[in-house]
């Protein structure tokens, strides 16, 4: 198939990839909502409650560039069609579980599905949309990744009165299940090279690109996750909301990214800024979002406050991985998943150690410093960065 012949299916590829990020994303975060839950039901602390989320994205960092390289040589289709399967095996399973550590052993099964999803969804995008509005492309399919992550937020809390935990994780894992089907008989094919081109280590981690957009991955989307996963527990804790109504404003700081990252795509591919000036404010405004969030005492503070930082996290996805790709075109799968290990990894180390400071603390408020530590870290790292001319 040719380059037109790509370029011709873009806008039918984005929509399958669309929903393929919004799957994936519902189940690496689906038991975010769940932690008062789960805490009452296991009898376990809020620290081991974060455990859940390092379990799940163990494994999907470790995915990452094994899932770009098998993405090269494969075709990122047929990688995203087996971490689909791998998904929903992992998610029916946990409805199945009755005991924190089986949880935490499906989380570790949910996340090799999930990771390999991710990153061969990274790749799909520029097949159809390489050198052409990329950046846009990768924005939008990143902001149904986070809109995935933002309606299990909301819907979840509604949903457990209906189905009980058990019955969560069995609900996303049937939606993995069906689109594992209509993805492999609908969603446009993608070429396999049936080799990986070989990767120069040297220059991979030789490069500061590399590492410092591994922190600006780690300062928004490491740092948006994080959020996610103790926003609603916070506002039930600070502001006494009750849990539907912590859902409907903890979510927020996940679903603006529905238009912050496609903004984000747009600013760079209109020329408004350059993609390393996107990093660089993004994550500085950032730093004070998380601030603000920690210091809030009414809803409304608080529902301000967390769409704007979740807008923040948005801004430099689609510059991140246009990035990334640029760096090394030899090799995009492996850039993507190189840069995205770390923001899995950051996932898996924050939210226990967020856990832990509130445990020690009594209060979510250091918790939040901390998260707006990285941020500013990433926007300092961010100055670093070298552009690449096309």
């Amino acid at each position: 198939m040719g380059r037109e012949e790509f370029w011709n299916q873009r806008w039918k590829a984005l929509v399958w990839v669309g929903l393929l990020g919004f799957v994936l994303s519902c189940n690496y975060t689906n038991h975010g909502p769940l932690v008062p839950t789960l805490v009452k039901v296991l009898s376990i602390t809020m620290t081991a409650a974060g455990f859940f989320t390092t379990a799940v994205f163990l494994t999907h960092g470790i995915m990452q560039m094994p899932g770009g390289g098998l993405s090269d040589k494969f075709g990122s289709k047929k990688v995203a069609s087996v971490g689909l399967v791998i998904i929903a095996v992992g998610n029916i399973l946990t409805g199945m579980a009755n005991s924190y550590e089986q949880i935490l052993a499906y989380k570790f099964i949910t996340g090799l599905g999930t990771g390999s999803c991710i990153v061969a969804g990274l790749r799909y995008v520029p097949t159809f949309f390489a050198g052409k509005e990329i950046a846009f492309a990768q924005g939008v399919y990143g902001g149904t990744i986070v809109l995935g992550s933002g309606f299990v937020i909301f819907i979840i809390p509604q949903l457990l009165t209906i189905v009980g935990w058990h019955g969560v994780f069995y609900t996303t894992g049937v939606m993995a299940a069906v689109l594992a089907v209509l993805w492999q008989l609908f969603a446009p094919n993608t070429p396999t090279n049936g080799v990986v081109n070989k990767i120069d280590w040297p220059s991979l981690l030789g490069n500061r690109n590399s590492w410092l957009l591994a922190l600006t991955q780690v300062g928004s989307f490491g740092t948006s996750i994080a959020c996610g996963v103790w926003v609603n527990t916070m506002l039930q804790k600070n502001l006494s909301l009750d849990p539907k109504t912590a859902g409907m404003i903890g979510s927020g700081v996940l679903l603006i990214g529905i238009v912050g990252r496609p903004i984000g795509g747009l600013i760079v591919d209109k020329k408004w800024l350059t993609k390393k000036q996107v990093l660089i404010f993004a994550h500085a405004g950032l730093a004070v979002g998380f601030v603000w969030i920690g210091m809030v005492d009414n809803m409304v503070s608080a529902a301000i406050a967390i769409l704007f930082s979740g807008f923040m996290t948005a801004l430099p996805f689609g510059p991140i991985f246009s990035l990334a790709m640029d760096t090394f075109p030899k090799f995009p799968g492996v850039a993507a998943g190189f840069v995205n290990t770390f923001g899995a990894f950051s996932v898996m180390l924050l939210p226990p150690i967020m856990g832990s400071l509130v445990d020690s603390s009594g209060s979510f408020l250091s918790a939040f410093y901390l998260l707006a530590g990285v941020a500013a870290a990433a926007s300092i790292g961010a100055l670093g960065i070298k552009s690449i001319v096309k």
